[in-house]
């Protein structure tokens, strides 16, 4: 496969870094919702499921900035 143009390698990295942001966002809102419902119920609003998918979910956005990021300010990936 061939690779990507320069202007479209950049557009790809900036919607990366965007995506990774958004899912950043998106997983410190989640964050602050657990923290409420952890003040209301206590320990029974803590699931093990949902700290290890809030754990992958931050490590996607923060592979998702960084290749973005790779992408949009360098030459190669």
């Amino acid at each position: 496969m061939a690779p990507l143009p320069p202007v479209t390698r950049r557009l790809v990295g900036r919607l990366n870094m965007l995506a990774g942001f958004m899912l950043l966002v998106a997983l410190a809102l989640r964050i602050g919702i657990t923290y409420y419902m952890y003040q209301q119920v206590g320990i029974a609003a803590l699931y093990n499921r949902e700290l290890v998918f809030s754990l992958l979910l931050l490590i996607g956005g923060v592979l998702l900035l960084r290749f973005g990021w790779s992408m949009a300010r360098r030459s190669r990936v």
